[in-house]
This record gives structure tokens, sequence and C-alpha cells, in this order.
């Protein structure tokens, strides 16, 4: 009985510890709506970066997206976009078809399955596999997928937010079958504040990060 009582109690003493150590776990992140997030919250964020390695669960899946990825750069990295006087990206009809096609070959590459997608917490709604989406968007609109400074990323974030927003919603919607709404605005907040990463990915993290289960390494799952 004396035994029992031990273990009972050194349980107790270990659950406000647990407690405590949970508070200081997410106490560096700040629980805002999406229409709330502004480019300034997320300054200085960088050494706060909640970063969970899916990796370790999805190495063959992050293989065969980043050979897919090297292929797409391969075809569309020496696109040149059209900017107008103000910076401004000026989308074509081609830009349009090019963007479609890039996506389209990416997802065939990686055997897509937009059915597992809907079904608990997988590779096809993991932060890792939208990022990478999103990084063939950035690729085929002529911006590269490659690591920028983040003065460079919040001049190109500002001039096309628009086009940018507007674009990476559809591939997703019609190809991807994800519906984000005003997400993918906060996610570009997030850009500027994280670098290291691709463009993608940091859009991807920005999403993960308002979409009601902060990074947790999904979206929407």
């Amino acid at each position: 009985m004396k035994k029992k009582h031990q273990v009972l109690k050194a349980w107790i003493s270990i659950i406000p510890v647990t407690f405590v150590l949970s508070v200081v776990a997410t106490s560096g992140s700040m629980i805002v709506s999406a229409n709330e997030l502004t480019l300034d919250e997320f300054q200085g964020s960088e050494s706060r970066f909640n970063h969970e390695d899916l990796s370790i669960y999805y190495s063959e899946e992050e293989k065969k997206s980043e050979l897919a990825l090297e292929k797409i750069k391969e075809e569309y990295g020496d696109v040149q976009s059209n900017f107008n006087e103000k910076g401004e990206i000026v989308l074509t009809p081609e830009d349009e078809a090019r963007l479609d096609k890039a996506t389209s070959e990416y997802l065939k590459e990686v055997g897509y399955n937009p059915y597992l997608r809907r079904f608990g917490r997988n590779w096809w709604n993991s932060r890792n596999f939208i990022g990478s989406v999103i990084d063939v968007a950035f690729i085929a609109l002529g911006f590269g997928a490659g690591v920028r400074s983040a003065s460079q990323i919040i001049q190109i974030i500002r001039a096309n937010r628009r086009n940018i927003t507007r674009s990476i919603e559809r591939q997703l919607a019609t190809k991807v079958g994800i519906t984000l709404g005003n997400w993918v605005s906060a996610g570009l907040d997030a850009v500027g504040a994280l670098s290291g990463i691709s463009l993608g990915y940091a859009v991807a993290w920005g999403i993960d990060y308002v979409d009601g289960k902060r990074l947790d390494g999904y979206i929407l799952a």
C-alpha cells in the first residue's frame, strides 16, 4: 500500500510540471485569426520557428517530391515573367496555362491521391506536400523556389500579393481539391519572417499557423 501511495504521489507531482512545460512550449506563438494576421506580427519570429520535421514519417514521399520538383525546375526554372512599372507581375493566358501544366505534371510525378487526402493525417495533407505544390506555382510564375533574403521576399509579396494569392488558391482548389480562402493571404505574411527555406514551404507554414491546429505539420487535417 505504501508503495502504491508513493507512485501516486510521484504522478501527481509530474502533472503540474508537464502542464508548465506545455505552456512554455506553446507560449512562443500567438493565437490569431487569419484576417488579423499582418506581416509585422511575424517579424522576429524566425527564432521560434516550429518546424515539425515530417520527413521521418514520409521519407519515400519526400524523395519523390524532391525529384519531381527538380524536374519542374529544369523545365520551368528559366521562365521570365512580365512586370509592369509598379513591379507587379502581369499574368497572361499563357502564364495561367503554364501554371496549370506545371502543377499537373508535379502531381502526376508524385502520384497524388485526392481521395486519401480527405481521410485523416497523411502525406497528401501535410505541410511539406502543400508547400511543394505552392513551390511549383512560384516556379511556374517565374519567382523560383530558391531561398531569398527577407527583404527580397517582402518586396515580391508586397508587389504581387493579389496575383500570387489568386494563383495559389486556384491551383490548390482545382488541382489538389483544398479550399483555403484568406488563409493563403495569411500564409504570405509568414514568408518575410522565415528564411533558409523555400517560398512555398514558408507559405504553407503560415497557413499551418492559422488553420485552427497551429503548427501541427498538417493543413486542415
